[in-house]
């Protein structure tokens, strides 16, 4: 892993959009070093989100150890809810400590919940798949947290989300921004490059240089990034001509 700060991030992005920055908010001038900071800001968040979805694990936290909830839903839900955490972008997996064991939740849709929890035995000692049910709602300025249903419903035990959380901005050009590897970190000038061409309706030439780069930093990354493998039994899938 690598770390690079603010400053030198912020330096690589400008000289390969070939653009001059004006400090502070300049009227007078198209950059501000305000919108700058922003943009490279917006590509490492967008950087976060792309190696989580594609499996790299490397962004990811986890909740402490909560208790899991006691009572269900509703009277007669098969299941219980708990909080999204804090600040989350996507939930990850969700894990149970029940009996003396861990036990990862299989993912369901919220529309296979009923069905999951049917053709579970009733006498279940843990939950065993979870559902995003809600991812939140606002109204005004108050934001509600958004909901997890865990099924069947049970109290026995402990969980952990793990959890991709939201960047929160860097301003002070001496803080750092942290990547697995040097694709990563030139995914991010290049996004910016995308970003600065777009908003000068690509008056530098830049914008197809910068999606070739983005797209082949891409595909570096997924060859080079560290990703952890998963621990637990292979599953094994036969094929559908297995046989035939």
């Amino acid at each position: 892993m690598l770390t690079k700060t603010l400053a030198v991030a912020l330096n690589r992005c400008v000289k390969e959009a070939d653009i001059v920055l004006a400090a502070g908010t300049d009227t007078t001038r198209r950059h501000d070093t305000t919108d700058a900071v922003t943009y490279v800001n917006d590509s490492h968040r967008a950087l976060m989100t792309l190696l989580t979805t594609r499996g790299f694990d490397f962004y990811l936290t986890e909740t402490a150890l909560a208790n899991l909830p006691t009572t269900r839903a509703d009277t007669h839900e098969q299941y219980s809810l708990i909080d999204w955490p804090a600040a989350s972008v996507l939930v990850k997996r969700v894990d149970v400590y029940s009996n003396s064991e861990w036990h990862e939740l299989d993912r369901r849709d919220w529309t296979q919940l009923r069905s999951e929890c049917r053709s579970s035995d009733g006498g279940a000692s843990r939950p065993l798949v979870f559902a995003p049910k809600s991812q939140g709602s606002v109204a005004t300025t108050v934001f509600t947290t958004g909901k997890i249903a865990l099924a069947p419903f049970s109290s026995n035990g402990q969980y952990k989300i793990t959890y991709l959380p939201e960047w929160a901005d860097i301003t002070n050009t001496a803080h750092l921004f942290l990547y697995p590897d040097e694709w990563c970190a030139q995914w991010v000038v290049w996004d910016f490059v995308c970003k600065i061409s777009a908003r000068d309706n690509n008056a530098k030439n830049r914008y197809a240089i910068a999606t070739t780069e983005r797209l082949r930093c891409e595909e570096m990354i997924g060859h080079f990034v560290p990703q952890i493998v998963g621990t637990g039994p292979l599953t094994v899938t036969r094929s559908p001509e297995y046989n035939r």
